[in-house]
């Protein structure tokens, strides 16, 4: 296990989760259980059946005020307006030149919208956000207390939920969301794949968090619910093809080369890094894109290994793992203009070695439905 150095929040479930046999790491500044023992065995208790991880480390903010919208609707990549009191849509927020400052998901709330941040760059999106309060009636408020997320991910996930949750849980599209009450506390439950499958986020506050883990592992065990880790939900995202920023879209990436289409309108008019959005849509292509690569198992690649076609340097590895589903090692990476179509062989440099790769088209393991 990677040891943990320097000062790191700690979860409100660091209790709960050390005495099942979790074992930590570092998590973008908070000591989060990293395995329950056995990664594999995690990884296709989700794949197979139904896993629950916290996540506690994610940031909300709440905003309001009689120009909550038209504020939100400048400073985000998605079409907030056209969101309906439940429904909620993956987003970003963007320099002026379109690059990417952060991925969130934001929530309508009767007047009011909830924007969900990663540990990652809550405290800069906040930081970004509120000095657009002095220019008019738009009043963020951090309530990431409030709204500590527990995951609950697999085909069976949607069972556990009906089995827990005190009001019927409806159909309900990708971020669409309920309010309703779990043991006894009053929880928001959002629709949200986390590793491409079936997934729910409930979002609750700091108090409730071990009496509802407590909760879904008792409800959960006829659905063969289990706790997993950071280790596992990271081979399980990469294997779906969901990029993290930070390691694989950074503030030197453009909000196209993402692949994160759905997080992006191209109707709604105006807003920070729209311009540039809209050159690389209309008049042209991006440098770069989003793609994965997968090679042969005893290939010793790692994060920031380069990645060449010829001569040519192309990309790096930003994420890699080996896929207990697919039996392969598998990798992410931004790809420059023209190698990134699926099945365009290319190679790896790594320790002054060369490995074959082979590009393939996002996700590499997607159940959701």
């Amino acid at each position: 296990m990677e040891e943990i150095k320097g000062e790191l929040k700690r979860s409100d479930l660091y209790e709960v989760t050390a005495q099942s046999g979790a074992g930590f790491q570092d998590c973008w500044g908070w000591e989060m259980a990293a395995s329950f023992g056995d990664v594999t065995a995690e990884v296709k208790g989700v794949r197979q059946n139904v896993g629950m991880i916290d996540i506690s480390s994610h940031g909300a903010i709440r905003v309001g005020g009689k120009e909550a919208i038209q504020f939100l609707q400048g400073l985000v990549t998605n079409d907030v307006k056209s969101l309906a009191q439940g429904q909620g849509m993956q987003a970003a927020f963007l320099t002026g030149h379109g690059k990417v400052k952060a991925f969130c998901y934001i929530l309508r709330m009767g007047d009011e919208f909830l924007i969900i941040n990663d540990p990652q760059t809550h405290e800069k999106v906040f930081t970004y956000v509120f000095p657009f309060s002095y220019a008019g009636d738009f009043k963020p408020e951090d309530v990431s207390n409030e709204c500590k997320i527990i995951a609950v991910q697999g085909p069976k996930s949607y069972m556990v939920m009906k089995e827990v949750c005190f009001e019927p849980v409806p159909e309900l599209n990708e971020y669409g969301w309920i309010e309703t009450i779990i043991a006894g506390h009053r929880v928001l439950v959002v629709k949200h794949s986390r590793t491409g499958e079936l997934g729910f986020d409930i979002l609750a506050s700091q108090s409730s968090l071990q009496d509802i883990w407590d909760f879904l592992a008792l409800k959960g065990k006829f659905h063969s619910i289990l706790p997993f880790g950071m280790a596992a939900l990271e081979i399980l995202r990469i294997e779906a093809g969901i990029p993290v920023y930070g390691a694989d879209i950074t503030e030197t990436n453009m909000m196209l080369e993402a692949a994160l289409d759905n997080a992006v309108s191209l109707t709604k008019g105006c807003y920070t890094g729209q311009e540039a959005v809209a050159m690389a849509t209309y008049r042209g292509h991006v440098s770069k894109r989003f793609a994965g690569l997968w090679f042969d198992n005893d290939a010793p690649i790692k994060v920031s290994d380069k990645i060449f076609k010829g001569e040519k340097e192309i990309g790096f590895i930003s994420s890699a793992v080996y896929s207990p589903v697919l039996g392969k090692r598998i990798a992410l990476s931004c790809l420059k203009y023209g190698y990134f179509a699926a099945n365009t062989l290319v190679e790896i440099k790594s320790d002054d070695k060369m490995y074959q790769a082979e590009v393939v088209n996002l996700p590499f393991v997607n159940n959701n439905h």
